[in-house]
């Protein structure tokens, strides 16, 4: 009976030992960057794929990861903002209003022209010295039938935004990520 109870013990630690393993290696492969896509008729996955390996090489040493919804969920779209993980986002016209509208972007005029995007200028909330919420006029958002990365993937651009969101975790690399997707 006591070789049996050992036996058992020694199964269960080799088990958590196994278990904190398998966990552990699911750790250190975030990107440092990625973009979320989430189109109305939702994103097949080799777009996805044929994107993140066009975008890479423009990167140097830093990684990214591009997710395509394949599904069109306003709900999902707004857990995915809200997490803060991506550091673009390409969304329907509609939730670009929606978002900016209520301070969801950070402004791109020190990256693009506005007068090259004018579909991307719209009201949008940004915050002034100390704390102040101001709506202001801006270029937020590029349109997708101009994002040149997105053309060439044979993406049907469909009213669709590029945005860089306010709680993006970089916004240095993002401005590089945004300007690579619309320059390429």
């Amino acid at each position: 009976m006591f070789k049996r109870m050992k036996k058992v013990k020694w199964i269960a630690a080799l088990m958590s030992v196994l278990l904190t393993a398998v966990l552990l290696t699911g750790c250190g492969d975030e990107a440092d960057i990625s973009v979320f896509v989430i189109p109305p008729k939702g994103m097949p996955e080799n777009l996805a794929t044929k994107l993140q390996e066009e975008l890479q090489p423009k990167l140097g040493d830093k990684t990214i990861k591009v997710v395509g919804s394949p599904i069109y969920n306003a709900q999902k779209l707004l857990v995915e903002y809200i997490a803060g993980e991506h550091g673009v986002i390409a969304l329907p016209k509609p939730d670009f209003e929606a978002m900016i509208g209520q301070g969801g972007g950070v402004p791109l005029e020190g990256i693009f022209d506005e007068k090259a995007y004018p579909d991307g200028v719209v009201d949008g909330v940004i915050l002034k010295e100390k704390n102040e919420e101001v709506k202001e006029k801006h270029l937020f958002g590029i349109p997708l039938k101009q994002a040149g990365m997105f053309k060439e993937a044979g993406f049907p651009a469909e009213d669709m935004f590029l945005i860089i969101p306010a709680n993006a975790p970089d916004v240095a690399l993002s401005k590089q990520v945004i300007k690579e997707l619309v320059n390429s």
